[in-house]
Formats: C-alpha cells, structure tokens, sequence
C-alpha cells in the first residue's frame, strides 16, 4: 500500500515495514533545504519551482519537469532559489517524491523478467537524471499513483519502473558510483556550507568567512571540503556561479551576458569567459545561441 502524504520537506524517515513504498506531495514556499541521504531509493519530481540541486559532488540547476533518481545513500539537497526564502515572497514550490527499499523487491530482482529493473537500479546507484518524453509520461505516472491504493498501487509504481528501465532518455550524474558515509556531524557541517555558498555566491566569498561557519581554520576547511566533497571550496563555488550563469543563458533572453557575468558573481567578463569555457566547453554566446535555436 502506498502512502500519500502532503508534506513541508523530504524527511530521513524509513518507509514502514508495512509498505513497499510511500509516495509524498510536497507543497510548501520551498523546498528542505538540508543537505541528507537515506538508505531508500528516490525518485523526485519538481512540480513548481527553480533553484540548485546538490547530489553527491555534482551541482546543477532545477527546474518545473526536473526528475531525478537516486539510489540508496547518496546525499542530497534541492536547494530552492533565494527569492522563495524572501518573507513575503508568495513563490511556491511543490514536488512528489516516491521512496522505495531494494531490500522489498527480495528475490524477484534475480529472476529473468527483471533484468532489466536490476540493470536499472544498478545505474541509479550513481544518481540518473530523465528527460525527454519519458520524464513527461513518467510524471504524469506519478500524478496518478497518488490517488491509488493496495495491489494497484504497486502495480502503478512497476509501470513506472518498466518505463524509466527501458528508456534511453537520461544521464548519469557521476561518471563512478560514489560511496558516501558521512556521520550526521558531517552532513550538517556540509549543509551549513552548501546553505551559505547558494545564499551568497552572488557575492565575494573569502575561505576565511566560509571556514569561520564551521569554527576551523582556512587551511584545515580547505582540506577538510576537499576530503568530503571530492572538489576543492573555490571549484565548487565557481561551479555553482557557472551553473547559475547557465540557468539565466536560457531563460532571461532580455539579459546581457556581461549583466548575468555580474549576476552570477564574477568580477570580470574576461574571467567569466575563460571560466564558462572551461566548465561547459564552450563561450556564454554559444551557450546562449544553442538554446535560441531550440
């Protein structure tokens, strides 16, 4: 039996021995904005609203449509947008997450007609994005499972699976499957540190105030992000810029590229340049051009 719950965050909370899975509609001003993992698999779809996802060590923009599936343990966060933490700000986001335990499939997993859910649980274990039609038909799935209960339900939910197991529309998130086994003094630490840079990368952002939020010093931070993120403070804080940058490209037409340069925190437009191209692999007009032709 599903659960349809409205709820104000994605919670830790383990899904009943008494279910397969549980399925939640989130409706709030914003979403949870505390970096977690858990030992279910996620699927999350955004319904409304814009802002950056962290998912392991990548770092990427969301939008309305985004659906992304995590496997077991990798830590996470959608971090909406500054403009819905504004207090009278009458922005809302929503979203609806399914939550599943492997450990629930037992042994039908082995068998033959589920190579293909096995293959695709496998893939997961590295965080999938879906797009295209499947993440259209999948949505509109998943708008449909809440209303459902009991063996029609979990007949709904594998309807879901067939479909994103067969489908050739997404990407993987990380090119080797990440092992995250953070205590929970680390992932608060972490979150206190993801909370700041997407509040703030807008503006200057010394190593000296990031590593004062933990009580460390600049050199023991530096070493210490570097351990647990697998990226260096200043590689993940231009990556964040950058991903901000690719956002405005595609969606503020009205903008100048030297306005979102400033915007997204850079001092210079020649830096910006040298950095968009390095990240992305080509310039901030060419970005913008590939989207205008879409």
């Amino acid at each position: 039996m599903n659960v349809a719950v409205k709820k104000t965050a994605i919670q830790k909370t383990r899904i009943p021995e008494s279910n397969i899975f549980f399925i939640r509609e989130l409706h709030d001003r914003h979403f949870d904005p505390t970096w977690h993992a858990h030992s279910e698999y996620q699927l999350f779809l955004v319904v409304e609203g814009t802002g950056t996802k962290f998912i392991g060590n990548t770092v990427k923009p969301f939008d309305s449509g985004d659906l992304t599936f995590l496997g077991p343990n990798i830590p996470h966060l959608w971090r909406s947008d500054e403009c819905y933490f504004e207090p009278h700000s009458e922005k809302i986001s929503r979203g609806l997450v399914i939550y599943f335990n492997g450990a629930a499939l037992g042994q039908l997993i082995e068998k033959q007609e589920f190579d293909q859910l096995k293959t695709l649980l496998e893939k997961i274990r590295r965080g999938m994005e879906i797009h295209g039609e499947t993440a259209r038909q999948t949505a509109v799935l998943m708008h449909e499972l809440v209303h459902l209960h009991g063996m029609e339900s979990v007949i709904h939910l594998f309807r879901i699976l067939d479909l994103l197991a067969q489908s050739k529309e997404y990407h993987l998130l990380h090119d080797d499957m990440v092992q995250y086994k953070l205590k929970d003094v680390e992932t608060n630490r972490i979150n206190i540190v993801y909370n700041y840079a997407a509040k703030h990368f807008r503006y200057k952002i010394t190593l000296e105030e990031v590593a004062a939020l933990l009580n460390m010093t600049p050199t023991s931070f530096s070493r210490y992000f570097t351990m647990k993120t697998s990226k260096s403070f200043s590689y993940f804080l231009t990556e964040l810029r950058i991903r901000n940058a690719c956002k405005q490209l595609s969606t503020e037409e009205a903008k100048t590229i030297a306005q979102i340069c400033y915007e997204s925190g850079f001092n210079t437009l020649s830096n910006f340049n040298k950095q968009f191209k390095t990240f992305i692999g080509m310039t901030p007009t060419e970005y913008r051009q590939k989207f205008l032709t879409l």
